[in-house]
């Protein structure tokens, strides 16, 4: 590293003489190298990283894009064709699940609890576009459910979460597995022992918590709705 002593600076690069006085240039001290070492780690070079503004806004315009071109197929082909319709409808449920991740990715339970509800709510919607064969109701909901609780304990054992953490989403899911009941009523469950035994395993879990958890299932309920 080139030193010029009358000008006290340190020249960068090979040069043969100072650039401001022209005077003959010799090796920098030591503690000079030091200084300017220091100063150039006290300025790095920073990568520039998307942020998740940034992204959630790509991720809208890709959507939005997406939608019309497939819109735009649907007005060529035919309004009735139902399979661009559910490419499209695909396209929205990518988009939300996207919104989702990004919003609840700091609690992963919350996230798993909801993104199961949404791919219920949709397959249930492509089984009633679908002219409503039931395999929605059921198979998926059922098993999604009972899948859904087994993985929330895990998670809670896994990640050392008390049970004021957690019970109230047990009690959710209790709480949507008895919603089985109306179509079964209605008779529009083809397959009703699946969903029975969801509904049977989920009481028998809600009792495991009113009987065991019971402080634990009022202090996150009054949490939640402060009563």
């Amino acid at each position: 590293m080139n030193y010029c002593p009358k000008c006290d600076i340190v020249i960068r690069g090979n040069k043969a003489c100072c650039p401001l006085c022209q005077g003959k240039l010799g090796t920098a001290p030591e503690d000079m190298e030091l200084w300017e070492s220091a100063k150039a780690e006290a300025f790095p070079v920073v990568e520039r990283k998307i942020s998740s503004v940034t992204f959630m806004k790509l991720a809208t315009f890709l959507f939005l894009t997406l939608e019309i071109c497939f819109g735009a197929v649907r007005g060529l082909i035919g309004w009735d064709k139902t399979w661009v319709h559910l490419v499209m409808l695909g396209i929205l449920v990518g988009w939300v699940d996207v919104l989702i991740v990004m919003y609840l990715r700091s609690n992963i339970i919350k996230l798993l609890t909801v993104e199961v509800y949404v791919a219920i709510v949709i397959d249930i919607y492509v089984d009633y576009m679908t002219h409503m064969h039931g395999w929605a109701l059921a198979w998926v909901m059922p098993f999604a459910l009972i899948g859904l609780g087994i993985a929330t304990a895990i998670i809670a054992l896994v990640t050392g979460l008390r049970p004021s953490e957690y019970v109230q989403y047990i009690a959710l899911n209790a709480l949507v597995s008895l919603l089985q009941i109306i179509p079964i009523r209605l008779g529009i469950n083809p397959v009703i022992i699946p969903a029975v035994f969801c509904i049977a395993c989920y009481l028998v879990y809600m009792a495991a918590v009113v009987v065991f958890l019971s402080k634990d299932l009022k202090t996150a309920l009054s949490r939640r709705f402060t009563f």
